[in-house]
């Protein structure tokens, strides 16, 4: 008697379908420009795409915090991802852009040279950062994609913004980090 084919997949094979299965998502990526230099972050964290809005400054910020942003009745700060990367503001023009976007519960509002496009990428493409650049100074730059003539930098916008919000939750009040 001729033993029972066995229709699933050993284990394995199960695991590898898995990983290709995951690798063939695609992903949506908004792609913007700092300088020369194409950005890119994951869609999910932004939520609108606004035209230059009035700032008002907050005084001893860091230099790359331009200040506060009031929109539709919420307080947002307002980073200038060009000063937080390169170390220095850079023009406004018209085609200046600033992204809001979710950090967990937290909102900000990116300041960004101007936007390029929304990108679907296989998730199987994008490439993980060399780990020179992430054991260096920019470990919030979490991967790679593109054309080898046009790569975009994926960041962590959390990463690249951490050591700021931790210090913003420790200088609130303490009846705003109570909840009360």
């Amino acid at each position: 008697m001729k033993d029972p084919v066995n229709l699933l997949p050993s284990r394995p094979h199960a695991v590898a379908d898995e990983a290709a299965s995951a690798a063939d998502v695609v992903v949506q990526l908004c792609a913007f420009y700092i300088g020369a230099a194409e950005y890119v972050l994951d869609i999910m964290r932004v939520e609108e795409i606004l035209p230059l809005q009035r700032v008002t400054p907050i005084p001893h910020a860091p230099a790359f915090v331009e200040g506060v942003l009031h929109l539709r009745g919420v307080i947002l700060p307002v980073v200038d991802l060009r000063c937080r990367l390169l170390g220095a503001p850079g023009p406004e023009t018209p085609k200046t852009r600033l992204l809001v976007c979710k950090l967990g519960a937290r909102r900000v509002a990116v300041k960004v040279d101007r936007v390029a496009e929304v990108l679907r990428v296989r998730k199987g493409d994008i490439k993980p950062a060399p780990a020179l650049v992430v054991a260096g100074h920019s470990p919030f730059v979490v991967g790679v994609c593109g054309p080898p003539d046009r790569l975009r930098l994926l960041l962590d916008l959390k990463a690249l913004l951490r050591v700021e919000l931790e210090r913003e939750s420790l200088k609130a009040p303490e009846s705003i980090r109570k909840g009360d």
